[in-house]
């Protein structure tokens, strides 16, 4: 019984590999143009001079062997030396340059239809790996066999200029136009046309077109295939319609669909931009498992250390660290190497933290924040001892350890108390092999007064010099004399400040901090002390949106105790603080300074007058 045609052309096919010509020219002859049947995007359309296969045919010499035919570019006659090569249909018609309108009128019909074939090929279409206007030329050709050739209109027609809407150059308006003007004609569309439209709606969102397009997939029972629901996917992410996008892509990704590579890259490169980190760490460990080695994939792994570094996202961090520092695949920017390092800082990670300290160090010289980023992931992490070793190595390098860098230890130490501990020993281990900066110790002292009074900081306070090889500064007194609970305490470290602080040497402090000192000071009788506190406070810049008049009104605690004392024992260096304090404040500052003055001056001269028998 004789079979199809169809079953014939196939076996011609494997027997002969000219024969794919023929066989081209009888279905897409001038006469039907193809073109009046629905075409499918089946790889064997490409001509076989694009794709060399190897023929395998059975061996002579037993049952089963097979032996090696010849490939189609080997029973090609060889072409002489010297002799020019013949220009393909491939050469005319898809170079990068496109062809003129005289050098089509010399092509023939079936070698323009192979070319639209080859241009919708899925895989994509280079020539000789350069990149041609694919838009251009599918129009060119399109318009050449209608307008010149008097080719008829057919869904192959359509089909293609379908796909060139796919292109940058194309638009959702474009893709609406074709499906109506295919009405018009009478045909109904084909799967093919419908993929192409999800297609180009992928680069050129249209939520209603796109809906009417599967609806229209839906009753002509074509198949939703997996590139169909990608180009939706995309076609979502592409509207901004995010959550959508991802949810579908997640059941896409659930059912088992064999999912494009490059899909997943337009969603890590998209949600990392946007900040969705946890799900662009899910999709980048799914593209991982399908591809784990190559160019895009460290470029991806890249891509993911420079924003997650950015967005201090550890998880996120260390699995792209991991996977191409740590490997050696590549050396990121100092920059990336930095935000790492902050990274490290903010989650406590010691060893990352120290490993981009060294990366650094061997690239450029390390400043004072990239020591004080290692110290928080010291102590962030527990480390005490860690962290105010790095803060003296820091000093030891020729770096000024101030107040300032300390902070992250103060902080670690007053969330966690039982730290303090291991940081007095850590202090004095290191006071043991050489001079600790002197806020290291500041620091451990500042922590251990507030947390437990300043009588309990005091063993450390009478070690400083051994331990610095220099006094205490202001600060740390002031911030004993605060923190104390005991007079004899405040007393005592009130004449250590009078003795071994010049008042140039003062440090600038807050409004708190002087609202417990000049009253502490007063108390104590240390007039000379608490007026000292008492310029410095009257002189702080403005420090709230009200200006200084408004901090001046709220922060006036102190001078009430301060006025007592003067007129108590008629010190005149009040004056000089309320003419200060009237300078800077405004009209109700001064009447409030003034009726202070009066009341106290009236409470005095109440309390000398004699009692009635």
């Amino acid at each position: 019984m004789r079979g199809s045609q169809f079953i014939y052309d196939g076996l011609w096919r494997c027997l002969c590999p000219a024969f794919d010509r023929a066989a081209l020219h009888r279905v897409v002859g001038p006469r039907s143009f193809a073109l009046a049947r629905p075409t499918q995007r089946v790889p064997s359309a490409r001509c076989p001079r694009l794709v060399p296969s190897r023929q395998y045919a059975t061996s002579a010499d037993g049952p089963g062997e097979t032996v090696e035919a010849p490939t189609t570019k080997e029973l090609r006659p060889r072409r002489r030396a010297g002799v020019p090569r013949e220009q393909t249909w491939e050469d005319r018609l898809l170079a990068p340059t496109p062809p003129t309108e005289d050098a089509l009128q010399h092509v023939p019909v079936d070698d323009i239809v192979a070319a639209l074939v080859a241009m919708r090929d899925p895989r994509g279409w280079s020539f000789h790996g350069q990149d041609i206007d694919r838009h251009g030329r599918i129009l060119q050709l399109v318009r050449h066999l209608l307008g010149v050739r008097g080719q008829p209109a057919s869904p192959f027609v359509y089909e293609c200029v379908m796909d060139a809407m796919a292109s940058p150059r194309g638009s959702a308006e474009g893709v609406r136009k074709l499906l109506d003007d295919l009405a018009q004609q009478g045909m109904k569309p084909t799967a093919a046309m419908c993929q192409g439209a999800l297609a180009a709606l992928a680069n050129h969102p249209d939520y209603a077109l796109r809906q009417e397009i599967l609806t229209v997939m839906q009753e002509f029972w074509f198949t939703v295939n997996t590139p169909a629901k990608q180009s939706v996917v995309l076609g979502l992410l592409r509207d901004e319609q995010y959550e959508l996008a991802y949810a579908r892509l997640t059941e896409l990704i659930e059912t088992g669909a064999r999912i494009d590579p490059w899909v997943y890259d337009i969603f890590i490169m998209v949600f990392g931009k946007l900040g969705f980190l946890d799900e662009m760490l899910q999709l980048l460990y799914r593209r991982k498992s399908t591809d784990t080695h190559g160019d895009v994939v460290t470029s991806l792994h890249y891509f993911t250390l420079d924003v997650c570094s950015e967005a201090f996202y550890y998880a996120g961090t260390m699995f792209a660290w991991n996977a191409v520092v740590r490997n050696s695949l590549l050396q990121p920017p100092d920059g990336v190497v930095e935000n790492v390092l902050a990274t490290a800082a903010r989650h406590g990670d010691a060893s990352l933290a120290t490993e981009t300290l060294d990366l650094i160090a061997q690239r450029t010289r390390v400043m004072a924040y990239h020591y004080e980023a290692v110290a928080e992931a010291f102590a962030r992490a527990g480390d005490m001892a860690g962290a105010l070793r790095i803060l003296s190595i820091m000093k030891r390098n020729g770096i000024r350890v101030a107040r300032g860098n300390t902070r992250m230890v103060y902080e670690a130490l007053k969330d966690r108390p039982r730290l303090v501990q291991d940081a007095e020993g850590a202090l004095r281990s290191l006071g043991a092999d050489g001079l600790v900066p002197l806020a290291v110790v500041s620091v451990v002292m500042e922590a251990m007064s507030e947390l437990g009074g300043s009588e309990g900081a005091m063993a450390l306070y009478r070690d400083v010099s051994a331990l610095c090889g220099e006094q205490p500064d202001s600060s740390m007194l002031q911030t004993l004399m605060v923190n104390s609970r005991e007079q004899e305490t405040k007393r005592s470290l009130a004449r250590d400040y009078m003795a071994s602080i010049a008042e140039e040497d003062d440090a600038v402090r807050s409004w708190r901090v002087y609202e417990e000192l000049i009253p502490s000071c007063a108390q104590l009788g240390e007039l000379d002390l608490a007026f000292r506190f008492a310029r410095q406070a009257a002189s702080l810049p403005t420090v709230s949106g009200g200006g200084t008049a408004a901090a001046t009104r709220n922060h006036l605690g102190w001078l009430r105790r301060l006025v007592e004392s003067a007129v108590e024992r008629e010190d005149g260096r009040i004056w000089e603080v309320v003419d200060q304090l009237s300078k800077r404040g405004d009209a109700e500052t001064t009447a409030k300074v003034q009726k202070m003055l009066q009341q106290t001056r009236l409470a005095r001269r109440v309390g000398e007058l004699p009692r009635r028998a």
